[in-house]
This record gives C-alpha cells, sequence and structure tokens, in this order.
C-alpha cells in the first residue's frame, strides 16, 4: 500500500523527509511537486504515471495540501476513476507520521483533526463579512481573470479576499460539460462566496443584463479567446489581467507563469485594440504591469 503527497513546491518532498526523521524510512509515501508554472493538466499526468506504475489498487490515498488547490483539484479526476483512492486535504508531517507509525488513514485523520475531502466530512458553511459596497461597474465585476486553473487555492485564498468579491463566475462552455471539473470548482469555492459556472455567450448576457448588480464579482476565464468572445458579445470591462498560463507545448514564456503562443498573443493584441487594458499579475502584491511590458 502507498499513498501519493501533493503540494505547492517542494512542501510534499519536505513533509516525506521530516516524517522520516521521526519515523525511519518512509517508502510509502510518494511525493508530487507542483510549481507554477505547471498546468492542472501535467499534476493529473504524474499522478497517473505513478498509478500506472505502481498500481491502482494499492494507492490508499492522494494526500493534498490544500482543498481547492491545484494538487487537490487535479487528484479529484483520478479518485471519480479510481473507486478505491481517497482524496484527502491537509497533508502535514503529523499526519505523515501516524500513517508511518501503523495508524489506518481514518484514525490517522482523526488524531490529525485536519479538513478532508471526499474520506467524508461536509464543509461548515460561515457567512462571509460583508465586503464595502464602494462603486463597481452596472455588471458588478471587480476583476476579470484569465487563470488556467480556474479556481485554485491562490485564487480562492488570496484574490478573493484582497478583492472581497461575493460572487465567483466562471465562463467557459467546455468546463459545463465536464462534472468532475464543476465538482472541482465547487469545492474549491471559499465559504460565503457564491458560484455561477455559465456558457460565454451566457455570462455575457447575464452580465450585460446587470444580473449581478450590487455584487462584486469575480469574473474568471480559462482561454484568451474567451475573453475576446465576452467583448464581442458586449462585456463592458476597463481591463483584464493574464494571471496564469502554463508551460505547454508550441508556446513561450512571457513572465513568470505566463506562456503563449504566437496566435494567443495575437488574441491578446487584438484585447488591446477593443480599448481594453491587459495586463499581468499572478498575485495582488505583485507589480500591475502591463502585458505590452513583458513583450518589449
Amino acid at each position: 500500500m502507498y499513498y501519493i503527497i501533493a503540494g505547492h513546491g517542494a512542501y510534499a518532498e519536505g513533509c516525506k523527509s521530516s516524517c522520516e526523521m521521526i519515523t525511519g524510512a518512509a517508502p510509502s509515501f510518494v511525493p508530487v511537486t507542483f510549481t507554477e508554472d505547471m498546468t492542472k493538466e501535467s499534476v493529473e499526468e504524474k499522478y497517473a504515471a505513478i498509478i500506472a506504475e505502481k498500481g491502482a489498487d494499492d494507492c490508499a490515498a492522494i494526500i493534498a495540501d490544500l482543498p481547492g488547490g491545484t494538487p487537490y483539484n487535479a487528484a479529484m479526476r483520478i479518485v471519480a476513476e479510481h473507486k478505491n483512492i481517497q482524496l484527502v486535504a491537509g497533508l502535514c508531517q503529523q499526519l505523515l507520521v501516524l500513517l508511518n507509525s501503523g495508524e489506518d488513514l481514518a484514525n490517522a485523520i482523526a488524531q490529525t483533526g485536519e479538513i478532508f475531502g471526499n474520506a467524508a466530512v461536509k464543509k461548515e458553511k460561515k457567512a462571509a463579512a460583508a465586503a464595502p459596497k464602494e462603486p463597481v461597474e452596472k455588471n458588478g465585476i471587480v476583476n476579470f481573470r484569465l487563470d488556467e486553473r480556474l479556481i485554485h487555492g491562490q485564487v480562492a485564498t488570496f484574490w478573493t479576499r484582497t478583492l472581497q468579491a461575493d460572487r465567483i463566475i466562471v465562463a467557459d462552455d467546455d468546463v459545463l460539460k465536464d462534472t468532475i471539473g464543476v465538482e472541482a470548482l465547487k469545492a474549491a469555492v471559499p465559504s460565503g462566496v457564491h458560484l455561477s459556472i455559465l456558457g460565454v455567450d451566457n455570462a455575457a448576457k447575464r452580465l450585460n443584463e446587470g444580473r449581478y448588480s450590487g455584487q462584486r464579482v469575480f469574473l474568471i476565464v480559462n482561454k484568451v479567446s474567451t475573453i475576446n468572445r465576452l467583448l464581442d458579445n458586449g462585456l463592458k470591462v476597463k481591463e483584464v489581467n493574464i494571471g496564469n498560463m502554463g508551460e505547454k507545448e508550441g508556446r513561450k514564456q512571457i513572465k513568470k507563469s505566463v506562456y503563449c503562443t504566437d496566435a494567443e498573443i495575437a488574441e491578446i493584441e487584438n484585447i488591446e485594440k477593443k480599448g481594453v487594458e491587459v495586463y499581468a499579475q499572478m498575485v495582488p502584491n505583485d507589480d500591475k504591469k502591463t502585458f505590452r511590458s513583458y513583450l518589449n
């Protein structure tokens, strides 16, 4: 039996190393490192490769660091395909020490007291603190972000709180057809924040009609072409943030966490021609610089 342990940066490797200082060798833990330039699909591929090598029947669980983070979201498709594999959020040294000392997963989780996923507890929902109602556009948008991972730890915990958003809208036709993808998005949304997953044309229609007027809407898409399509459907925005586009074949690096093909750059230039400022900012405390400044 083995456990896949996954986290942002070298966290999973660090947890395993620390555990081994206390309990000795821990061959049952297989760490997966997630870096900023990786996509959710590339994490899924890492999980699949481990399972193909070591066997799905022997994998007890995928243990990720954060509920709603990319390592967690990427695991949802894996556990849907392999019903024996549990998905756990709350990777920490204590949990690994207990597992490596012979505790079964349920007891180790209970003793650790961490939040966990499909191994069985419902998240308690607490009312979010009321956000200040500073003036926003009629459509309610306080930030329009392109992020290929859509809702993940960075978006859910940092951006949403900084923006004091009370609704996240994901606009994408393909996600609507993906049952597992929809469930992953629902699991990643912070407590007290509403979620709307809409087709692109429907999102533009509802926003243009002012359905979310008076709310603070965080609009997220995962394709540059979707931004142009929303604008062509009459969506009014002043600026768009290119936050995360992962490394893929045919893309070149523009800045940290942003890789584009020539066609995607042309799409972004088309957005600028429509009078919308395009900037690139991975997290709120990064400098807010125009996308074009990275091309010069």
